[in-house]
């Protein structure tokens, strides 16, 4: 027992003793054992594995399925490729695409060794050695899938080439490529080198036309046969490949000619050709080398026109497929074709007897679409129209005139201010555009004083057209309401830029999107972007469904009551000629001026300035169907003088526009359902049509006096017999009526008759001495010093 001498001594004692016992309590760490790791590292390392084999399995079974469901190989499609067919709204067959012109199959032994050796320095070195995939090209292209981006670089061989070509869609999925793999491999055992070779040189897409194959090639762009092709010459066929267009030697000398030689510096690299020979190929000249080109022939393809919209919205607009494919890639293309529409459009137009007296460049376009739905069911590209010449029906050519009115003016002013039919509106001397400009008139010349919106519109007047956009305009505090209306029935071009004389139509268009536009009032205020093409189905059976935009354009109060009030167009307005008894019908007229310009430029006598047009119009629709029809001449200052060629339309041929609308529709408007008034229309006295609701108090009366006497109008009364364009009494004739107290149709050399202050047999006519010197349009009869447009 240890004595302690001092409590101190003790109490020390006390707790070293205490801490040494907490000490021996506390449990010591045990380290983990080794091998406890070692188990948690084969746990990890045996998911992964299962993971992976999983994958593998997976990949294994997704793989044998592609394949599974690939095509066989097909001898006649690896020989000669499959044309693309189509079909009409009703599923049934129409035509093949392809012409068939373009193509000269032809045996690799008449094919010259340059023409092989400079496509295998191209397209695959290793054509050769790989048995249909090479691996080397796949590493490659897998390296540049992660450095590059997906899809930046392909693996393609030569026999993938031809089993895509052949069999399979352009589409960069993996399974198509798998199959493409697959279907490569197959077709080595089947064929040699030589016959593969061959069906890749006969089949390869080489350029507008189409043009197939390097025998078709050499013959287009060479005008010699494939087996008397130069050196230079086959390095351009090989050049071109990649692509068609942006290296066709005619067309872009330049980027052909440096594709060119980087094939000749290929050739040397593989020992196909010496430096010698490829620094003399280079040395020849774009020029020299395409010497004998010459354009070949292209059949008129059935119903060319609408095919070459397809085309147009498949490979150009949306992009779905390729040229190739279009035409060659055994496609099953289902459009919304009416062949017996397209075909009256198609007789109407290249019926030379319907235009009598008029030049030999004068053209027309039509546009028939649904109106429910937008379908195209009709085009008519042009006057005698061949494949791939420049389609009117869809490409803008001239300003729309008076036809703008329902969608600039009286549109927007029902939609916005629920304005009623019997509107007052005001044609009274002293109209013109807001940041100046000479006042704007009329065909006539006159001013017929107050009347009602519905008149205004029916008998095509410019002031109040003019005068209603404006009060749009100041009412929402900017023009950008009357833009977006416009937008919203597909008439873009307005909304990029802005002009108080689009409210008379100083804009360009075409007939399909004019039909467009219209079409919407007739259907409730829905408007459906025109669409020819309903689906495609490719040949591994893939389905491309095509949708086109479909949106509330307006009011339904809106649609109805410019529909009524263009009912009254056909039947007492500038419209009269284009009436079809029984089909319920509405319709606008319009007219674009000559701009004095224009005149001086192909020396356009003054009366025939005064009452001639460029561009007529019209614009007809009921329930069942929309149709939009363009006349006007393709001038050409180059043939001014030449008696066979005109550059203005004559007064008589001002109203083609409304026969060639009436001679193809008389078949296919009547018996439609009439338009649906709704609930938000309600009726007014004489006739007319308000909104529910609306608070208008602006109603036209007929006893109140109007100002058209103090305006210097020779009219008193607004009812007065004067305010009806001559139209209207002259629609009863035929197209081919004329009258010999006025010019000969469109000429250079018009002589004014023994009155030149005659009006116009068309009521469509300009405006007198309009213009702001903002718009492009046309000169109206007078002073002539302006330059807006302006149309009935």
């Amino acid at each position: 027992m240890v004595e302690y001498h001092t409590r101190m001594e003790r109490r020390r004692a006390a707790e070293q003793e205490k801490q040494k016992n907490t000490n021996n309590n506390v449990p010591k760490k045990k380290k983990v054992s080794s091998g406890k790791k070692k188990h948690w590292f084969k746990r990890i390392l045996f998911i992964f594995f299962l993971a992976l084999l999983f994958l593998i399995l997976a990949g294994t079974i997704f793989v044998f399925a592609v394949i599974k469901n690939a095509p066989a190989l097909n001898e006649n499609a690896l020989h000669n490729q499959v044309s693309s067919v189509y079909y009409d709204e009703n599923g049934k067959k129409v035509s093949s695409v392809d012409s068939g012109l373009h193509r000269m199959y032809t045996s690799i032994n008449d094919i010259p060794m340059d023409v092989q050796d400079a496509y295998i320095s191209t397209e695959d070195v290793r054509f050769y050695k790989h048995i249909g995939i090479d691996p080397i090209r796949i590493m490659g292209a897998g390296v540049a899938q992660f450095t590059k981006g997906y899809k930046s670089e392909g693996a393609s061989t030569i026999t993938q080439q031809v089993v895509r070509n052949a069999m399979l869609t352009q589409n960069k999925t993996f399974t198509r490529k798998i199959q493409e793999m697959y279907l490569a491999i197959q077709l080595e055992k089947k064929y040699t080198k030589k016959q593969i070779l061959e069906m890749y040189l006969n089949q390869i897409y080489l350029g507008g036309g189409p043009t197939y194959g390097v025998a078709a090639a050499s013959e287009r762009y060479f005008g010699k046969n494939i087996k008397d092709v130069t050196l230079e010459q086959a390095a351009m066929l090989a050049a071109m490949t990649r692509n068609p267009g942006y290296y066709d030697p005619i067309r872009h000398p330049v980027q052909a000619k440096a594709r060119r030689d980087l094939v000749l510096d290929l050739m040397v690299q593989n020992k196909a050709i010496s430096a010698d020979e490829a620094a003399k190929a280079k040395a020849v000249s774009m020029k020299e080398m395409t010497k004998g080109h010459r354009n070949i022939p292209i059949s008129n393809r059935k119903y060319g026109a609408f095919l070459d919209y397809v085309r147009n919205e498949l490979v150009k607009d949306k992009k779905v497929i390729t040229e190739q494919e279009f035409t060659s890639g055994g496609l099953k293309i289902y459009t919304t074709l009416d062949p017996d529409i397209q075909t009256q459009t198609q007789n109407v137009l290249n019926n030379k007897n319907n235009y009598p007296n008029v030049q030999s460049n004068f053209q027309a376009a039509v546009s028939v679409i649904d109106t429910q739905t937008g379908a195209i069911r009709a085009l008519g590209g042009g006057r005698n129209y061949k494949y791939l010449d420049l389609n009117y029906a869809y490409t803008s050519k001239g300003q729309v005139g008076s036809t703008a009115k329902p969608i600039m003016d009286y549109g927007p002013a029902i939609d916005y201010l629920k304005w009623p039919t019997d509107y007052q509106v005001d044609d009274t001397k002293g109209a013109s555009y807001s940041n100046g400009g000479p006042e704007i008139g009329d065909w006539d010349g006159k001013y017929l004083g107050k009347m009602t919106m519905r008149k205004a519109l029916y008998l095509s007047r410019n002031i109040p057209a003019l005068r209603t956009m404006q009060e749009v305009d100041h009412a929402l505090g900017n023009p950008k309401g009357i833009q977006t209306f416009a937008g919203k029935l597909g008439i873009n071009q307005v909304q990029k830029s802005f002009n108080e004389s689009y409210s008379i139509g100083s804009f360009q268009s075409n007939p399909l999107q004019m039909s467009g536009a219209y079409a919407a009032f007739g259907n409730n205020g829905i408007y459906n972007q025109p669409y020819a093409v309903r689906k495609i189905v490719k040949p591994d059976g893939e389905v491309i469904q095509l949708d086109h935009t479909r949106r509330v354009a307006m009011h339904d109060y809106t649609a109805f009551m410019i529909s009524d009030m263009l009912k009254d167009v056909m039947t007492k307005g500038t419209g009269v000629g284009a009436n079809i008894p029984g089909a319920n019908l509405a319709g606008k007229t319009g007219t674009q001026n000559i701009p004095s310009d224009y005149a001086q430029m192909f020396k356009i006598p003054k009366y025939g300035q005064d009452h001639g047009a460029l561009d007529a119009w019209f614009v007809g629709y009921n329930t069942r169907l929309t149709t939009a029809v363009w006349t006007g001449y393709n001038a050409d200052k180059s043939k001014i003088g030449n008696k066979n060629y005109g550059s203005y339309l004559g007064p008589n041929e001002q109203n083609y526009a409304k026969a060639i609308f009436k001679n193809i529709m008389a078949r296919f408007l009547p018996g439609a359902q009439d338009f649906t008034r709704p609930n938000s229309v309600i009726d007014l006295s004489n006739g007319e049509l308000g909104v529910r609701n609306s608070t208008i108090t602006n109603h036209f009366q007929e006893n109140k006096p109007t100002d058209a006497s103090s305006s210097g109008s020779s009219s008193s009364s607004s009812d007065s017999s004067s305010s009806m364009p001559p139209d209207s009494s002259s629609s009863s004739l035929p197209p081919e009526s004329s009258s010999s107290s006025v010019p000969p149709a469109s000429s250079s050399s018009v002589a004014p008759p023994s009155s030149p202050s005659a009006p116009p047999v068309n009521g469509d006519q300009g405006n007198n001495g309009n213009g702001n010197g903002n718009g492009n349009g046309g000169q109206g009869n007078g002073n002539g010093n302006g330059n807006g447009s302006s149309n009935p």
